[in-house]
């Protein structure tokens, strides 16, 4: 497989869904490897991976990035956003192949960076996968999505109005982008909430995932 990941299989002896879990900028699987277990116990047919970027952190040795963020050519930044992407896909197709599942069993769940990357590879798949949960994240490459838009599967996102790192007007601007286009997206806003994922943002992440 083509990333390093975590996983934690399905409860149930019919797997019926696979999440993937993408972390941010500099963290690592680990980060993110809690939610699967908190959301294990009421998700009993799904299976979680919680891969690591690709690419280890320009600014945080110990963690990993999708792209570089502190990267100022923007060639180069779609250069590894496109990598990442493959690398991604082969991972996911992999483990749909060993599941027996398809796309459309696939929900993809993102944090900051993460979510970038998790509405970039929904929207380029040929058929729409079951869903897209994002946290503190937003549409990273407007005129890339444009390029790369085949399908329109249904997008979720949470933020808080205090975040710094993703300012929340990013959020409303994808959002807002993502209707026009024809998207079934709505997002929730945390008062207060900085660069994080609330405790009540995990369960309404959870009841999301529960409706797809």
């Amino acid at each position: 497989m083509s990333l390093n990941i975590l996983e934690l299989k399905s409860l149930s002896s019919k797997t019926k869904k696979l999440v993937f879990i993408l972390h941010g900028y500099g963290a690592d699987a680990n980060d993110l490897f809690s939610i699967a277990n908190y959301w294990q116990r009421f998700l009993p047919d799904v299976h979680f991976c919680v891969p690591n970027a690709p690419n280890v952190c320009q600014v945080n040795a110990s963690g990993f990035e999708w792209f570089d963020l502190m990267q100022t050519n923007n060639d180069q930044i779609r250069k590894e956003t496109m990598i990442s992407l493959d690398k991604l896909d082969k991972c996911i197709t992999t483990k749909l192949d060993e599941l027996k599942l398809e796309l459309k069993d696939l929900i993809l769940v993102g944090f900051s960076q993460g979510t970038m990357m998790s509405i970039q590879y929904a929207i380029r798949q040929k058929v729409n996968i079951a869903g897209v949960l994002g946290y503190s994240g937003k549409i990273y490459d407007y005129d890339l999505f444009d390029k790369e838009l085949k399908s329109k599967p249904r997008i979720k996102l949470f933020h808080g109005n205090g975040d710094e790192i993703v300012p929340i007007e990013e959020m409303y601007k994808s959002n807002d982008f993502l209707e026009q286009k024809g998207f079934v997206v709505d997002y929730h806003v945390y008062e207060g909430l900085g660069h994080s994922i609330s405790p009540d943002g995990l369960s309404e992440g959870l009841n999301f995932i529960k409706s797809l």
